[in-house]
């Protein structure tokens, strides 16, 4: 089947529900159920997502009707429900063009999909919180956070780690002023809906920079690599900024420190050689990797 998709309006009352509904009728219809393996049902239920997401994001009617159905269809690619609320992905109107941008959890969930990875975890480390890593042989990740009732004061870093099927666990770490670099390369960052600029207390964005960064150590897929370049394009960045390994990720400013990781069959503390991997990759207790 072909990829493209020929996008219907009509030429008055271009910017309502109505016209979008008929906009999405037709070849886009046919593309979206294609990505649902073609289930008619799955595709009904998206495009009735698709619907409801862009009567809540009004400004998306306003956007050039074939960047909104293009951006919409790339999302069905991905098999994510248009949606604020799943922080899989997202349709942000830039101007007056839509734009797919990919949330943390769409990376979460493609990097699941490998089947390859067991466990992913990230965390923002605060100023009062205690945080230490060391890289080389015996590489240490270790993050507590400050005691109940006392502040945890200013974010200054982000790291992430995955615990592979096999056992083997990589972790990535990246300071504040690296994340904001990364931030600086992308041509939306001053856009009022840009997801740098939303309301964003658990620093999602952050978390997601960081994953991208790691992700040259996890498993790559066709689909995370079209996820990648597609949310590039969300983000107006370059291609000479990509990684020379690929469509992969920006360039990390310099210093920045790899993703490390530690093998299975080196010994790891006791507490955590014994506890369940939910205990290990649980969102907010203490964490610690060693050997």
């Amino acid at each position: 089947m072909s990829n493209e998709t020929h996008v219907v309006t009509s030429p008055n009352n271009q910017n309502t529900i109505a016209s979008l509904k008929q906009s999405l009728a037709g070849d886009a219809m046919k593309q979206v159920v294609s990505y649902y393996g073609g289930n008619n049902e799955e595709g009904m239920r998206f495009m009735t997502a698709a619907v409801e997401y862009c009567r809540k994001t009004p400004e998306l009617l306003n956007c050039n009707r074939t960047s909104l159905v293009m951006a919409l269809v790339t999302a069905a690619q991905f098999r994510f429900m248009p949606s604020n609320v799943s922080g899989e992905a997202y349709i942000l109107p830039y101007k007056k063009e839509a734009k797919f941008q990919m949330g943390y959890q769409g990376y979460v969930t493609l990097i699941y999909r490998t089947g390859k990875v067991k466990a992913i975890q990230s965390n923002i480390v605060y100023s009062n919180d205690q945080f230490e890593y060391e890289e080389g042989l015996n590489p240490v990740l270790k993050h507590v956070p400050a005691k109940f009732g006392t502040p945890r004061g200013e974010p200054i870093g982000v790291y992430t780690v995955a615990q592979m099927e096999g056992g083997a666990k990589t972790f990535k770490v990246m300071s504040k002023d690296q994340v904001m670099a990364i931030k600086e390369l992308s041509k939306a960052k001053n856009e009022k809906f840009s997801p740098w600029n939303s309301n964003d207390p658990e620093l999602w964005m952050w978390r997601k920079t960081c994953l991208i960064q790691h992700r040259k150590f996890l498993p790559m897929t066709p689909d995370l690599q079209r996820a990648l370049e597609k949310d590039f394009e969300g983000e107006g960045l370059e291609k000479a900024n990509l990684d020379p390994e690929g469509p992969a990720t920006t360039k990390a400013p310099h210093g920045a420190v790899p993703a490390t990781v530690i093998e299975p069959e080196q010994p790891v503390s006791p507490a955590a050689a014994d506890a369940p991997p939910d205990e290990i990759f649980d969102d907010g207790p203490v964490v610690e990797l060693d050997r």
